[in-house]
């Protein structure tokens, strides 16, 4: 019995995924992330970024159907107004 993958280049049977900006979008647009980059620079799930727009938690750009990208700059602000801070703390 053979197996299916001799003969083939190795770098074309595997997918690989790169989650930065390519320089052609690099140029126009360095401050848009997207889903999942905006998750790892936060340290949090894709998951939590889809709740936090559904919530209208955070702003974000639909450029179409299907394309959604977010501005960290104003991620993070928008974040900033749940900060808990405290006041007067016992000593």
């Amino acid at each position: 019995m053979s197996n299916a993958n001799e003969g083939r280049d190795p770098s074309k049977s595997v997918a690989v995924v790169e989650l930065g900006v390519n320089s052609e979008r690099a140029a126009w647009a360095p401050h848009l992330l997207s889903k999942h980059q905006l998750a790892l620079t936060l340290g949090v799930s894709p998951r939590t970024i889809d709740n936090f727009k559904a919530q209208r938690k955070i702003p974000f750009l639909r450029l179409s159907s299907r394309l959604v990208r977010f501005n960290l700059e104003r991620v993070k602000e928008a974040l900033g107004r749940y900060e808990v801070r405290e006041v007067g703390r016992a000593r």
